[in-house]
This record gives structure tokens, C-alpha cells and sequence, in this order.
């Protein structure tokens, strides 16, 4: 994400660098104007705890890493739109691992589009959703299975979307929750991952766009080797 901010900052558009605190180091090391969001909540618990998913592996390494999602959803959404807010912002570029965050632009009337830096999320069912392992087929049974794994990460979802649609209905949102790919942004959804290495499908919406990886060599932390 710091490299295509500053792609935009070097079109001279005015760029702040908005995430949760401990990105500060590598936005900082890329020469960004960093905000950060939610302080108080990351600062408590569960946000404070640490990662518990990297000695696992599987469904239960997932069930793991969706741990925490729920409350970092609501802290995002609690602290974001007063951030943009007072920082003046006008259109956010959002990073599609933050479930939901789309919602505080989506409050505020304002245009946002999204960024898979990982792999992209496929709710449609015509190719295997990321965490799984599955070759890419298309036929009636593997069409099934796709769906039964769509299914099951919505179960493991449930809580963050729960959070979502309370968040939603106050905000008097109105958005179609049958479809989890309904507040995707309709502008643009960009994927670094080339078109090359990604499964064919004819069922991508139109406003999604493979584009390779970010990285211009510069603006990172160094390292000790």
C-alpha cells in the first residue's frame, strides 16, 4: 500500500496514510503523512493480544486469524469516519483485508475503492475462495464444493458481519447482506496478483482489475541481516 501512495503522491495528489498503529515504522520509512486509528481500542484487550495462528495450520489456523476480527471491524469503524472527518480526506483507498472498513466511507458519502494486497476473496463460487487448497474446475461438483467453502468462512465470519450490519443499520445503510460482495467498491477493486497467475474466470465484475505487484525498491524499513 506505501508504494502505490506514493505513486498517487507523486501525481501530486495529497496523501495521509491511515491504519493502526504499528504501521506507523514503514509508513513513516516510506515518507507518508501517517494518521493513525483506533489507538485506544488496539491498546485493550482482545486487540492487544497477539497472533495465535502461526503454529496452527488449516481451517483451524483460519477460525484463529478471524479471532479478533469482529472487534478490530468495530474499532475501525468507531474511530475511522471521525478520522477521515477531521483529516480532510475526499476518497480512500482501502486495503480489502480490513473487513468492512468500507462502511466509514460508505457513512460519509464518499468515493472509496479497494486494494487486495493478499489474495482476493471469491464469493461467487466459480473459483475456490483463497484458504482453500483446491484445483480450479468447473464442474458441477467442484461448483458445489466451491460454494460449501464460500459457506463455511461466512459461518466463521458471522461475528464480524454481525458487527457490520448493526454498524450498517445505524448509519441507515441500506445493503443487500445476501450478497457478501455488496459493499466491495463499484469504482474499482484492484489485485496485485497478475492475470497470469490468478484462476481464468469470466465472472470477475467489471471493476475488477489484476494489475502485478507494488514495489518501486524504495520507502522500506531496513532490515538487519
Amino acid at each position: 500500500m506505501t508504494t502505490l501512495a506514493r505513486k498517487l503522491q507523486a501525481r501530486n495528489h495529497d496523501l495521509v496514510f491511515i491504519s493502526w498503529p504499528d504501521g506507523e515504522p514503514s509508513v513513516r520509512a516510506a515518507d507518508l503523512t501517517f494518521l493513525p486509528c483506533a489507538v485506544r481500542a488496539v491498546a485493550a484487550p482482545p486487540l492487544k493480544e497477539g497472533p495465535r495462528w502461526l503454529e496452527l495450520q488449516g481451517e483451524e489456523a483460519l477460525r484463529a486469524a478471524l479471532h479478533n476480527a469482529a472487534a478490530r471491524t468495530e474499532a475501525m469503524l468507531n474511530s475511522l469516519p471521525a478520522t477521515l472527518t477531521e483529516a480532510g480526506v475526499d476518497a480512500v483507498v482501502l486495503d480489502a483485508a480490513l473487513m468492512y472498513a468500507e462502511l466509514a466511507p460508505m457513512t460519509l458519502s464518499m468515493p472509496y475503492v479497494h486494494v487486495s494486497n493478499a489474495l482476493h476473496k471469491d464469493y461467487s463460487g466459480y473459483t475456490p475462495i483463497c484458504f482453500y487448497d483446491w484445483p480450479h474446475e468447473t464442474t458441477p461438483a467442484a461448483l458445489a464444493r466451491n460454494r460449501k467453502g464460500v459457506e463455511s468462512f461466512l459461518e466463521m465470519l458471522a461475528p464480524t458481519i454481525a458487527v457490520a450490519r448493526g454498524y450498517a443499520k445505524r448509519a441507515g445503510l441500506d445493503i443487500n447482506w445476501d450478497n457478501p460482495s455488496a459493499t466491495i467498491s463499484k469504482l474499482a477493486w484492484i489485485k496485485q496478483c497478475p492475470r497470469e497467475f490468478d484462476f481464468e474466470s469470466s465472472h470477475w465484475p467489471p471493476q475488477f482489475h489484476h494489475t502485478g505487484p507494488f514495489h518501486d525498491g524504495a520507502g522500506r524499513i531496513n532490515v538487519d541481516i
